[in-house]
Formats: C-alpha cells, structure tokens, sequence
C-alpha cells in the first residue's frame, strides 16, 4: 500500500512541477520568473505530503513496534 501512494505522489508532483500542463491562455511558461512562482506554489504541498508521508510511517512503526513488543 505504502508504494502505491508514493508512486501517486510522485505522478502527482511531476504532474504539478511540469511546465507545459494545460497552461491556460496569458500563463506565460517562458518568463524568467515562472520557474519560481511555481515553486513558491508547489513547495507548500510537496512539504505537507512529506510531513504527512512522515507522520503515517512514524504510525505504522510505533503500531508495529507496539504489536512485536
């Protein structure tokens, strides 16, 4: 279960990071600045998917220490 949501979470940043999805009319990709704003957007949520990915690991291994121990 585990690798099928990081294989979900990796589909999905790629989704997010690339730079030619569905740009709508006046998104300009080509600006010097575009490569930051659109780190500035997808920082926060690639930071919360770890925090989160981190906090349901830290779970399972206190649940499985708990359960051998």
């Amino acid at each position: 279960m585990l690798n099928r949501a990081f294989y979900a979470l990796v589909a999905l940043s790629f989704t997010l990071v690339s730079f030619a999805s569905m740009a709508h009319e006046g998104h300009d990709h080509s600006h010097p600045s575009a490569g930051l704003i659109h780190l500035l957007w997808a920082a926060p949520v690639l930071i919360v998917g770890a925090v989160i990915s981190y906090k349901l690991r830290k779970k399972q291994l206190e649940k499985r220490n708990k359960d051998n121990g």
